[in-house]
């Protein structure tokens, strides 16, 4: 059952200057920025290095044009969705990074799972402005963002990087925590080259925002992969398509089953929540473990009545290797 999330600390006791615009000259990073034929290497970056360009996407981004942004052209389907090139991801092994909570932003007290979580805005790589969704994720350099390989890039042939990136802790028309400009973002090159959706998973690392850093100023979720299915978890995002208007962090919750190798869960948020996360042992302390994101969404009759959502399977060559890539930075 899909659930309005109210701000209720019972229930969860809760940056390189550069950022990616249009019309900047951008840089493949290695690993695997050439876009290899392996889907479960490293992948893929994109750099938009150019500090006074952290002025005008902040600019670019007005309360009119958030409220414009159409849902990403997420990957969505009716009845049969297309087969992953690789339906099972391997569990090469078992990994567990803790939250965080925040240091010299938020007050404790007022972080929760809204200040972790937020809405997604870019400018597609086709043209167009779309929002997602998307959480934070502790690591060694506090800079992390998570969401679906479908947010930061088109996928497949032909397809290319987003611009104008950034995101909104607390999205409520505005930000309490401000507006955060990306620096990197990373995507797996099975998205990058195949759409495959077993690697619909990316991470962006944002610019710091007056000095302080993102999981510093906000808190950053944990993050697991490689744990198996059928895990209780709580799903989160802003979905935007009606009956919904991306004002709003929702909630569904419940056990996920394996479909075809991808987790799944029952679920009505609509178009907007890609990317957001799905947390495991949500409610036990200040921060979650990130299980996987939105990625695929099915609907009958229409996209007005989502009934479940899937996520790609977080294994090491997924999940574990993209942290690995950015837990430094």
């Amino acid at each position: 059952m899909m659930q309005r999330l109210l701000k209720c600390r019972g229930l969860l006791a809760s940056a390189v200057f550069a950022v990616l615009m249009g019309g900047v000259t951008a840089q493949a990073e290695s690993p695997g920025a050439g876009g290899s034929a392996d889907p479960t290497d490293n992948g893929g970056s994109l750099t938009f290095a150019a500090q006074a360009d952290i002025a005008r996407v902040l600019a670019y981004w007005t309360p009119e044009r958030m409220a414009a942004a159409v849902p990403a052209d997420v990957p969505t389907t009716s009845g049969k969705a297309p087969i992953s090139l690789r339906q099972v991801p391997e569990d090469k092994q078992v990994g567990r990074v803790d939250g965080a909570e925040p240091r010299g932003g938020v007050p404790m007290m007022a972080a929760d799972i809204h200040s972790m979580s937020g809405r997604v805005f870019y400018t597609g790589d086709q043209g167009g402005n779309y929002s997602c969704s998307a959480s934070t994720v502790n690591s060694n350099g506090k800079r992390v963002v998570f969401t679906a390989g479908h947010c930061v890039h088109g996928g497949g042939a032909g397809r290319g990087w987003h611009t104008n990136w950034v995101f909104v802790p607390a999205y409520h028309a505005g930000s309490p925590y401000g507006t955060w400009t990306a620096y990197q973002l990373w995507a797996k090159n099975g998205w990058i080259n195949s759409a495959d959706r077993a690697y619909d998973v990316a991470a962006a690392v944002m610019n710091p925002l007056n000095g302080v850093r993102i999981v510093d100023a906000v808190g950053g979720q944990g993050i697991k992969w490689g744990i198996g299915y059928g895990q209780t978890i709580y799903q989160f995002g802003y979905p935007a398509y009606a009956p919904y208007n991306g004002s709003q962090l929702y909630y569904c919750s419940g056990a996920t089953w394996n479909e075809g190798g991808f987790p799944t869960i029952s679920c009505s948020m609509t178009g907007g929540a890609s990317g957001g996360p799905w947390l495991e042992s949500y409610g036990q302390q200040f921060w979650a473990y990130l299980y996987s994101v939105n990625s695929w969404q099915f609907w009958n009759p229409d996209p007005s009545h989502v009934y479940k959502w899937q996520g790609p399977y977080f294994s090491y060559d997924t999940a574990g290797s993209l942290f690995d890539l950015v837990k430094d930075m």
